[in-house]
């Protein structure tokens, strides 16, 4: 592993077998993304063909914009202030002007920062919208408008809050929804079938699911909860079944005595109609933190990926295709993994307390 130096960040290396194929983890040697990374977008910023990354600092409570060279490599950073203790970031085109836009949650300032893009690589800092201790965001049309729309999840009041923009990178007043106890994590999908977005969202004082059905005007006023794991502070969609409807795989902080109190994933089977089965639960992670679902192995069935700040390491979970997983595979990353994101061919890791970034490239 190279450490982190003067001005330059860590890429990792390991390697992952698997049934499908092989994912190879590519060294790399590239600027350094500013102190505790925490959460990421990947986008072109500056439209000229190569994915860009946008790292959340939450030391410095700034944006890193890092520009994308090629094969994984980045330009050193331009840094954007936002709000105390940021969170999470988006993309989106919120003027309407074709150039990727982005929003940051801060959960101290409880503000959500909109910058838009110049189409350069460069950001303007743009307007603030109040929040209550945001924990994540999602950004989507949820009115069909044509008009990029934020939601964030609230922990300090238990809510969910709408903007639906305006078009020109302002926004309506939010409009609220109530949710479980500390809604940690959110995400956009059609559970019922209807064409129009729902939200589902992780509450991790209540220990279950709520999810909004929308109607396609940016209101949602059917909310169902179900059943998740222990203390869910993560959530992952895909038909981990292969029945043809979205199902929910939750991240749960802490688990239960049989699973030793391993972190473990808690799968829920959707009948199309919105309801979800209770809940099946695999052990994942010894401190669970993140996850995403993809297929890594080209096998054509969704597999999980977990960061795992507790080992300091990668957890892959290979999807058998009914809704069942392969028990964890683990790989080295950098301390305190945050954040895991598709990345070109492969992945990539924010790791929080190595000031680093793990790159993970199938060759």
């Amino acid at each position: 592993m190279f450490k982190h130096g003067a001005g330059m960040i860590g890429l990792l290396v390991s390697q992952l077998g698997a049934a499908g194929g092989t994912v190879s983890l590519i060294p790399l040697y590239q600027p350094a993304a500013g102190a505790a990374p925490v959460a990421f977008a990947v986008g072109d910023f500056n439209r000229d063909g190569k994915p860009d990354l946008a790292v959340v600092d939450q030391r410095s409570a700034t944006v890193q914009v890092l520009r994308g060279v090629a094969n994984g490599y980045f330009e050193p950073w331009i840094e954007y202030a936002v709000g105390i203790n940021p969170v999470a970031i988006v993309t989106g085109d919120f003027n309407g002007d074709g150039k990727l836009d982005l929003a940051v949650a801060s959960q101290l300032s409880n503000t959500v920062t909109v910058l838009l893009g110049n189409g350069d690589g460069t950001f303007r800092s743009f307007t603030t919208l109040e929040a209550a201790g945001p924990t994540s965001l999602v950004a989507a049309d949820f009115n069909g408008d044509g008009r990029m729309d934020l939601a964030v999840s609230n922990a300090s009041s238990n809510s969910v809050s709408l903007w639906l923009g305006l078009g020109e990178g302002t926004f309506r007043p939010a409009i609220n929804f109530r949710v479980g106890e500390n809604p940690s994590f959110l995400a956009a999908g059609d559970f019922n079938g209807d064409g129009k977005l729902d939200l589902a969202v992780a509450n991790l004082g209540s220990n279950n699911v709520s999810i909004l059905l929308g109607t396609g005007t940016g209101l949602f006023p059917a909310i169902l909860n179900f059943a998740a794991g222990p203390a869910p502070i993560g959530l992952a969609l895909g038909d981990f079944n292969r029945d043809g409807k979205i199902d929910l795989a939750v991240l749960n902080a802490t688990g239960s005595k049989s699973s030793g109190f391993m972190s473990t994933v808690s799968v829920l089977f959707g009948n199309g109609h919105g309801y979800f089965q209770p809940p099946i639960s695999f052990v994942a992670a010894a401190k669970g933190s993140f996850l995403i679902a993809l297929d890594l192995n080209d096998d054509g069935k969704l597999d999980l990926a977990v960061t795992d700040p507790g080992s300091n390491s990668l957890k892959i979970l290979l999807g058998l295709g009914n809704g069942f997983f392969e028990p964890p595979l683990s790989f080295a990353v950098g301390k305190g993994p945050a954040w895991i994101a598709p990345f070109e061919t492969g992945l990539i890791v924010a790791n929080s307390l190595s000031d680093s970034l793990s790159v993970l490239t199938n060759r």
